[in-house]
């Protein structure tokens, strides 16, 4: 988690200190954008967004508090939520914004996931029902960087899973990682361009890709 957030925050901050003249370009493109908008729906002026991410240390919150916030949000009472809110599923982008924009007002991050919501390599953690699973939300984006410890226990992992119905047979090379003895180990995986959406302050994440897919783009 500490590493996570010095990376996103070393990335933004190397932005900020080489990308100004473009950033100022950005800035005043989305405000010119966003116009029309009623003030409450516009985004944050893109610089101070930048800087408020770089300066404030991220939440630390686990899944299950993060459901109980949620519960208790004026959106969940009134019924505004589109998709539902329990222990045991996954939470939505409309979710992770809340959290992130509305309640805490900084980065999150969300911990210890049901492990019936995550891949069978996952950390399984003392209590039996969730993982030592991390993802990072960001305002605006959402989910930004996805992580995990993964287990390095080989008797749990093959129980794992069977449980999931992981064909076993065809994972020997993974198993052979840890057959022989391996080390408590975590990694993460950074969504590329949605950082690059969040810096620019791009609308459509379709912008910042240099080789988007779309419908019938493919000739072959």
């Amino acid at each position: 988690m500490d590493l996570a957030e010095d990376f996103l925050k070393s990335l933004i901050k190397y932005a900020l200190d080489n990308c100004m003249d473009d950033l100022e370009f950005l800035s005043k493109r989305l405000q010119e954008e966003e116009k029309n908008k009623p003030m409450d729906e516009r985004s944050m002026e893109l610089i101070e967004k930048l800087r408020f991410v770089q300066e404030n240390d991220f939440v630390r919150l686990p899944y299950t508090e993060a459901i109980e916030v949620l519960k208790n949000s004026n959106p969940y009472k009134k019924g505004k939520f589109q998709y539902p809110v329990d222990w045991g599923t996954d939470l939505q982008s409309e979710h992770e914004r809340y959290l992130v924009e509305k309640h805490f007002k900084k980065p999150v991050i969300l911990i210890n996931y049901p492990k019936e919501i995550k891949s069978f390599y996952m950390k399984q953690n003392e209590d039996g029902k969730t993982v030592s699973a991390m993802d990072v939300l960001f305002p605006g984006i959402g989910e930004i960087i996805g992580g995990s410890q993964r287990e390095e226990n080989y008797d749990k992992l093959v129980k794992r899973m069977d449980e999931m119905g992981v064909p076993v047979h065809e994972m020997e090379w993974y198993l052979d990682t840890r057959r022989f003895g391996t080390v408590p180990h975590s990694g993460f995986g950074l969504g590329f361009e949605r950082l690059i959406l969040f810096v620019t302050g791009m609308g459509n994440i379709r912008d910042v890709i240099a080789f988007p897919r779309t419908p019938k783009n493919a000739e072959f």
